[in-house]
């Protein structure tokens, strides 16, 4: 995926969710920057077991709850890491050696691959979404082929190569009224021939007096003109 961003958006904190289904397996699996799996053994499964087991590129790490009533499998790279959870006590070692051959895991400064690891093995993957997150905002990304029944059913308004639709949030009656008028009132929604994008922006990142301030809209602007997703493979 090629993400265009605008100044404006600021840094964004990546995460990303996807599942594969077929006969050898059937498993989802949450990607994120390297190091969130320290949580694990501090307030997840404390006292609980670890192994680790070396990898060319990256570590596998094997969590399990001391209970044994849950447990997770980590590909830890340096950058990037992805986390599959069992539900359950740690599968037996033949169980995992076959999940981690049905896989292939590439870590880099860019970003990190999950894909299976014969391409006909049959082994389907979907439900893919790439997260970022600020103070500011929050974008979410799919892939077009396999989400375009989310769209709105009304015609958007066209912006470049995309058509763009704004949907009210959920709010209670008094922060409806308090954001009334601002961007922090909408869901945006933009979608192109590859990838489908939702941008929330933060209400609690501006001040009840910044809400309807020009440089607030001016930059909600700018992000949503600047913003431009391209789903690749």
């Amino acid at each position: 995926m090629d993400i265009t961003l605008p100044p404006e958006a600021d840094a964004l904190s990546w995460h990303g969710h996807t599942r594969f289904a077929g006969a050898a397996l059937v498993q989802s699996f949450d990607l994120a920057p390297a190091g969130q799996r320290d949580v694990i053994p501090r307030k997840i499964f404390p006292g609980g077991r670890v192994e680790t087991f070396r990898r060319s590129g990256f570590d596998l790490v094997l969590y399990e709850a001391a209970d044994r009533s849950n447990s997770c499998l980590v590909w830890a790279g340096p950058h990037n890491e992805a986390t599959t959870w069992f539900g359950g006590p740690a599968p037996r070692r033949a169980v995992l050696n076959r999940l981690v051959a049905n896989l292939t895991f590439a870590d880099s400064p860019e970003g990190a691959r999950l894909v299976s690891a014969d391409p006909v093995a049959n082994l389907q993957q979907s439900t893919t979404v790439i997260i970022g997150s600020s103070e500011r905002l929050v974008v979410m990304i799919k892939d077009a082929r396999g989400a375009r029944e989310e769209l709105p059913t009304w015609k958007g308004a066209t912006q470049g190569d995309a058509e763009v639709w704004k949907e009210p949030l959920e709010l209670d009656p008094e922060q409806a009224e308090a954001v009334k008028g601002t961007p922090f009132e909408w869901r945006y929604i933009m979608a192109n021939a590859t990838s489908i994008t939702e941008v929330v922006f933060h209400r609690r990142a501006a001040e009840s007096a910044q809400l309807r301030n020009t440089e607030e809209h001016d930059k909600a602007a700018a992000v949503l003109a600047g913003l431009k997703a391209v789903w690749g493979g």
